[in-house]
C-alpha cells in the first residue's frame, strides 16, 4: 500500500483529483479510471487527462508563486490581450462553477485592477 500512496503523492493536487473522481465512479479497475477521465473534463479521457495536466501545472504554480501573484498575472496577460474588465467578468458567469466560486473570483478581480 506504501508504494500506491507514494505514487499518488508524487502526482501531487492531480492524484488526489483523480483519486476522488474514481472514488465517485463506484466502478474498480480500468473502468473506474476511465469513467473518472470522462468525469474530470470535457471530451471524454482525453479532456480528464488534460485536466489533470492543467490542474498539476497550475497547483504547481501557485505552490511556487502565490495564489495573488498567479492571479494578477493571468489578469494582466487577459487585459493585454484585448479582454477588458467587463468581458473577463462575463467570461466568469458563463464557467459552470458554483456562483460562490464566481463571487470570488470577481470579488480578486475586483482587488487586482
Amino acid at each position: 500500500m506504501d508504494t500506491v500512496i507514494n505514487k499518488i503523492v508524487g502526482m501531487g493536487v492531480p492524484g488526489i483529483m483523480l483519486l476522488v473522481a474514481i472514488s465517485m465512479t463506484g466502478l474498480s479497475g480500468a473502468a473506474a479510471i476511465t469513467a473518472a477521465l470522462a468525469l474530470l473534463g470535457p471530451g471524454g479521457m482525453i479532456g480528464g487527462i488534460i485536466t489533470l495536466v492543467a490542474a498539476g501545472m497550475i497547483a504547481s504554480a501557485i505552490s511556487e508563486y502565490g495564489f495573488d501573484m498567479i492571479f494578477k498575472s493571468v489578469i494582466n496577460r487577459m487585459y493585454e490581450r484585448g479582454e477588458t474588465r467587463h468581458s473577463i467578468i462575463e467570461k466568469i458567469n458563463k464557467g459552470p462553477w458554483s456562483s460562490k466560486l464566481k463571487t470570488k473570483a470577481i470579488s480578486d478581480l475586483n482587488r487586482h485592477s
